[in-house]
């Protein structure tokens, strides 16, 4: 490890989002011998001890929200000063990647790469404005412009958008194939009968996955399709306000909630449908492992279109 390259990536946290995700299945399949990952981190994360396995480092400084902007500013300069010797770091945080961005270029690091990972934020108009301003500024500190999709590199760039590098979040492709026997252990584990139908979404519970329109949506299903169930996979800040209308539709037995679970491609199997009403998205990777197990995804027309890989299994929506 000691010849290996090291990279240093600046993340919120190494978590089971799609940025932490994204991040593993690339992390490993490298040739470790000769690149390696570190972590710049703000909070503790799911894969942590996957990555110290893996040989990486993790850092930790305080996040925005404990520090305030004026102490997270000043604790990457900190950082930076003492670890000069990186020469590529790669900021995954959006907007706020000008902070790292600027921090590491004044500590001499020659490599900083942005990348872009949405195509909207949803914030107050106080703090949307100053993501704007900094999203217009992140080109006097980056060097090189990566993102998962063309909408999402025109949201960050503004006019270096052409300059991005279009990187495609990818997956290992045989771990989401088709398996009739996990489809079968998976409705075994949930009591879920042949006959019928489930609906399946995956994501964080924030107002960005829209879950409370999904279950307005899934009580009107349940009228023409009593024989049905959906499935949430996934937690965060809305869940009990999702959990209580649930309870206020009177469909706690046919919604089955099962948190966040790192096995995903089995549980996966189990849906006859994938729904994702979000209201913004780049190039999610649920929607890439389900079109490789071959399950048709009903999807909001906000996602980008570059998501289809053309096997006629996803429907845009408005």
């Amino acid at each position: 490890m000691e010849s290996a390259l090291r990279i240093l990536h600046v993340v919120d946290s190494m978590s089971h989002s799609e940025i932490g995700t994204m991040i593993m299945n690339v992390y490993r399949n490298l040739d470790r011998s000769k690149i390696q990952f570190d972590f710049l981190t703000c909070e503790e994360g799911d894969y942590n001890e996957e990555i110290r396995q893996l040989g990486g480092l993790i850092y930790h400084i305080p996040s925005r929200k404990e520090a305030g902007i004026k102490g997270y500013q000043k604790a990457l300069r900190h950082f930076f000063k003492g670890h000069r010797f990186y020469i590529i770091m790669h900021s995954h945080i959006d907007q706020m990647s000008v902070f790292p961005l600027k921090a590491a270029k004044r500590a001499g690091i020659p490599v900083r790469i942005a990348h872009s990972h949405s195509t909207k934020s949803i914030r107050t108009e106080k703090r949307e404005l100053f993501k704007e301003i900094a999203g217009f500024i992140i080109p006097i500190y980056a060097t090189d412009y990566f993102a998962c999709s063309t909408e999402a590199a025109e949201w960050l760039f503004k006019r270096k958008a052409k300059q991005a590098e279009i990187m495609f979040n990818g997956i290992e492709l045989e771990r989401f194939c088709y398996s009739h026997s996990r489809r079968e252990q998976g409705r075994k584990e949930l009591n879920i009968i042949d006959k019928e139908f489930v609906i399946g979404h995956v994501g964080r519970f924030t107002p960005q996955k829209n879950h409370d329109y999904l279950i307005e949506l899934f009580v009107g299903f349940r009228r023409r399709i009593p024989q049905s169930k959906l499935i949430l996979v996934g937690d965060g800040p809305l869940r009990a306000q999702i959990e209580a209308k649930i309870k206020q539709y009177h469909i706690q037995d046919h919604v089955i909630l099962l948190g966040v679970k790192e096995d995903i491609k089995k549980w996966k199997q189990v849906f006859d449908l994938l729904v994702f009403p979000s209201q913004h998205e780049s190039f999610p990777l649920t929607l890439l492992e389900a079109q490789v197990t071959g399950l048709p995804i009903i999807t909001s027309d906000s996602i980008s279109k570059e998501i289809d890989l053309g096997a006629g299994l996803i429907q845009f929506i408005p």
